[in-house]
């Protein structure tokens, strides 16, 4: 058993569900796009998105660059919207353990998050359950950068070694993993409860 100080939670895909696919279908609709292709535009971008050196549109208009599309103004608007409310679906089991260990163990929210997305879950009851949060938007950096993990080391001041960092993202597990942070792949909230519970002691 090893012993923990401190948790690091992901949001999207964690505390969030799935990024949600009706408002991906429509978002595929408006850019004129089958799904299967989606991600692979989708991500291109993101990073610098996520990390707020280009604003919402700018980030819209590059990725329908790549695509070699064009759509109207009205239209953006609405990918936009639905772009934001598409990471608004909150997994409440999840939620619930967060809240059943919130006093034997330091918690930290460590996501890449839009501004747009923050300014809507920023206010939520369970954003209080978090010690420390941190986001990609406000550090101007994302994961798996090194930097986004140098910045929640300094933050919370635990050795990596007494910290677990939990991530639906292989190569956000990587990066972490390489600074000597403790990782599990999140998969779904009982996987996750029985792992913590049967390898990991809070101290």
């Amino acid at each position: 058993m090893k012993n923990i100080k401190t948790i690091v939670y992901d949001y999207g895909g964690v505390i969030s569900k799935k990024q949600n696919k009706e408002l991906v279908h429509k978002m595929c609709k408006i850019l004129n796009i089958p799904a299967r292709q989606f991600f692979s535009f989708y991500t291109k971008k993101r990073k610098d998105y996520d990390s707020a050196l280009i604003d919402a549109k700018t980030y819209w208009s590059k990725t329908i660059q790549l695509m070699d599309g064009q759509i109207e103004l009205k239209d953006m608007d609405k990918l936009i919207e639905y772009d934001i409310k598409s990471w608004l679906d909150i997994n409440q089991e999840t939620i619930e353990y967060i809240k059943s260990i919130k006093d034997k163990v330091k918690l930290v929210l460590l996501s890449n998050m839009t501004f747009e997305v923050l300014e809507e879950i920023k206010n939520l009851y369970w954003i209080h359950y978090f010690d420390t949060k941190i986001f990609s938007c406000e550090e101007k950096v994302s994961k798996p950068d090194d930097k986004i993990y140098n910045i929640c080391l300094k933050k919370v001041k635990v050795e990596p070694q007494h910290i677990l960092f939990i991530d639906d993202s292989e190569v956000n597990l990587d990066a972490a993993q390489k600074m000597g942070i403790n990782i599990l792949k999140f998969k779904n909230c009982e996987n996750m409860k029985n792992t913590i519970e049967n390898e990991y002691v809070f101290k």
